[in-house]
């Protein structure tokens, strides 16, 4: 008979076999255990479809994996992120609403004295997405499915080739024109991971910009989603017969470049609205916030709100102050504060004028005299000596230097005038003591608006062949755009694409406050907006004499290699198509509104 001893040892032997068939949950009170432990994702990569506005989800656990084999679950105790232009997390479930492939990070700690662990998975999101117009049958897409004819094509009026835009430009149109009998289009946008589709009836354009003139605009949710951390894009168009759809008309897919950053700043513009079945005209200023991209202008200050016209205005660097002018040319003028609207007392005229960096002084102009003043009350604080006829200051964003013109044949006024000059005066504001006047450009032709980039580096300016004394400078449709070193160290350069043809009215270049970058390299780029009256492919024509706000990247590196540094122009879509658009001012950031 087996003694008691020789028995609990044979008990505890079968007790170790069954444990030996299968793993045990770990006991996670040994951090030294937890230690050695490796942690893991699953699932490792996740496939999904989305579609703009409806984002798609996905949940995660997370394992820890000991050296003896036995695994927990740890999904509770880890931290789970991913990039937030693709999507946020709640607890281990992500929600994704932009295409793209976007990566999961997980971090364990399992001891507050150890870094923690971490793993990583892949989520990959693609979106397809169709939209039909109302006034068009549900099943238009399926008019698409025969061979498709590149020969026969419709043909893309804007945006120009090569154009490049905003990542958060949002709202994004295309225009063509079509001879081949088509009635019914589709426009679509394609990355790796987007394919997103709409279709319009043909002929919703201006009749005098070609057959068939058509145009279709991508929604900002549908742009937004299918960007992603793209840095390109592409569009097709492509058209049907509808009554007998055999061919499919097809045009190349056209590339659109993507900066690698959003766009950010508070835009500032005059608008002009016509009069509409005898009601009084609106003018003022409208204001725009690049970073809420599908929103449209909001209504500023203007003859609705004012009482009167509220035109000229400058915009402080920090987007608090704003000096404005009353009735026009060589009224009243003021300085506003942005967040309650209210304005000081209403001071002697100034009919230009910019702010310094730290927005404590305004320099301003009124015929051809430029005073620095005060931006608390007004007051006159000095006349900047610049030995002549003086107009369209501007301030450099280091607060050391004065740009402005001096016409050689100057007016009764400030806006128009002969033989602009680009002049340059160094600033000591500390001490209100100005340097010697000197010139940087000057030519046959008429020079003025000079504007410095946020750089300090480069000058942008307009440039006409008009120097009469009563018609150059002011909306003079032969107005150009070109740049200078601040420096003066190389000679002018024109924008060629920028200006893409002549008798645009390129007028009022500005630029936005921040310098960006494009590309995989991250070439440097800075973006700059001037009011033209050019066609806005099958919408408006030149003729219509209809200016608005376009905008262009520029390349600092072209420039200093004497190199066309501009691309061609985009109109930004924010703005009302029925009211006419000047002087767009950029500030850091847009003031909310009390």
């Amino acid at each position: 008979m087996a003694s008691m001893r020789t028995l609990a040892t044979a008990a505890a032997v079968l007790l170790l076999a069954f444990a030996g068939c299968g793993k045990q949950t770990h006991d996670p009170s040994d951090d030294a255990i937890d230690a050695n432990a490796t942690l893991s994702i699953d699932p490792p990569t996740k496939e999904i479809v989305i579609a703009p506005a409806m984002p798609g989800m996905v949940t995660f656990t997370a394992t820890a994996t000991y050296p003896d084999g036995t695994t927990r679950d740890v999904t509770s105790e880890v931290a789970f992120s991913i990039d937030g232009s693709y999507g946020s997390f709640t607890n281990a479930t992500a929600s994704i609403g932009v295409a793209g492939k976007a990566e999961v990070t997980a971090a364990w700690v399992y001891d507050v004295d150890a870094p923690p662990k971490a793993a990583d998975a892949f989520v990959i999101a693609r979106m397809s997405s169709i939209r039909v117009d109302p006034t068009l049958p549900a099943n238009t897409p399926d008019l698409f499915n025969g061979p498709e004819d590149l020969a026969a094509a419709p043909t893309v009026v804007y945006p120009a080739v090569g154009v490049v835009v905003p990542r958060n430009l949002g709202d994004f149109e295309a225009h063509w024109t079509d001879a081949h009998g088509y009635d019914v289009f589709e426009l679509s946008l394609h990355t790796e991971f987007v394919d997103i589709r709409t279709y319009v009836p043909g002929g919703n354009g201006l009749a005098a910009a070609g057959p068939m003139p058509t145009w279709a605009a991508f929604l900002a949710d549908e742009w937004m989603a299918a960007v992603g951390d793209e840095k390109q894009l592409s569009f097709q168009v492509r058209g049907v017969n509808s009554a007998a759809p055999t061919v499919v008309g097809t045009t190349a897919p056209q590339l659109v470049k993507l900066s690698n950053e959003p766009m950010e700043g508070g835009l500032y513009y005059w608008a002009i609205y016509p009069s509409v079945n005898g009601a009084p005209r609106v003018s003022g200023i409208w204001r725009h916030d690049m970073a809420h991209p599908g929103q449209v202008a909001e209504e500023y200050m203007s003859t609705t709100t004012e009482g009167k016209c509220v035109a000229c205005h400058a915009l402080s660097r920090d987007g608090s102050k704003m000096a404005i002018t009353y009735t026009g040319g060589n009224g009243a003028s003021t300085i506003v504060d942005v967040a309650t609207k209210a304005p000081l007392a209403p001071t002697t005229a100034w009919n230009f004028g910019a702010f310094t960096p730290d927005s404590k002084e305004l320099v301003g102009s009124e015929d051809g005299v430029l005073t620095v003043r005060s931006a608390t009350d007004m007051t006159a604080v000095m006349t900047v000596p610049t030995n002549g006829f003086a107009t369209h200051p501007d301030i450099s964003p280091d607060g050391l230097h004065i740009v402005y013109v001096q016409p050689t044949a100057p007016s009764s006024a400030d806006w128009h005038f002969g033989g602009g000059q680009i002049m340059v005066i160094d600033y000591d504001q500390t001490t209100h003591t100005f340097g010697a006047p000197r010139t940087l450009v000057t030519t046959s032709d008429n020079n003025y608006y000079p504007s410095w980039s946020p750089d300090n580096a480069w000058i942008l300016f307009n440039r006409s062949s008009d120097n009469a004394p009563g018609s150059g400078a002011y909306d003079n449709a032969s107005a150009s755009l070109w740049v200078v070193k601040a420096d003066g160290s190389a000679p002018p350069l024109e924008l060629v694409h920028a200006n893409a043809s002549l008798n645009l009215t390129n007028s009022w270049g500005r630029w936005a406050p921040f310098a960006q970058s494009l590309g995989p390299n991250f070439t440097s780029i800075m973006w700059i907006t001037v009011s033209s009256k050019r066609d806005f492919g099958v919408r408006k024509r030149l003729t219509d004499n209809w200016p608005q706000i376009w905008m262009l990247p520029f390349s600092p590196g072209a420039a200093a290699a004497g190199q066309d540094p501009s691309s061609p122009a985009f109109r930004l879509p924010f703005q009302n198509l029925e009211s006419k658009n000047h002087i767009a001012q950029w500030a850091e950031r847009i003031v909310v509104t009390q």
